[in-house]
């Protein structure tokens, strides 16, 4: 099972994840579940477990282009500082107790979305970046 996991919320830069999801329920992505989670925390872990392959989309708290996508490595998503949840539990804290509990699957991407400085107003998201960020991911890249 391979799956493309948009997170976030209904509400300001949160909803970058799944927006994006929105974009690729468009396109032609065989094979591939799209989900969009509402700030998972461990609930996360069920959705890992079963898994082949996971991308990840999620807003990012960073300095980078808004609405651009970036690629954050496997060795730095369990360290990723800028996924930590204003709800104490977010996806750095899930796939970091998914690594403890070996339940991470080998192959899990994030796809980071630049929340720019407007937290609270919708996200923008550039779809090029978007479409190629994954094609490196689902191409092993």
């Amino acid at each position: 099972m391979n799956r493309i996991i948009g997170v976030g919320s209904p509400f300001g830069a949160d909803q970058a994840g799944w927006l994006a999801i929105d974009h690729l329920q468009g396109c032609q992505l065989a094979d591939w579940e799209l989900i969009k989670l509402d700030r998972p925390g461990s609930g996360l872990l069920s959705y890992l477990r079963d898994a082949d392959q996971v991308v990840l989309i999620d807003a990012l708290k960073s300095a980078g282009r808004a609405g651009e996508v970036s690629l954050i490595s496997r060795q730095a998503l369990v360290q990723c500082q800028e996924l930590t949840s204003s709800h104490g539990f977010g996806v750095s804290e899930a796939l970091a107790l998914a690594e403890q509990l070996g339940e991470l699957p080998q192959q899990v991407s994030l796809l980071g979305i630049h929340a720019g400085d407007d937290l609270n107003g919708p996200p923008s998201l550039d779809v090029a970046s978007l479409e190629q960020q994954l094609q490196t991911v689902l191409t092993g890249g």
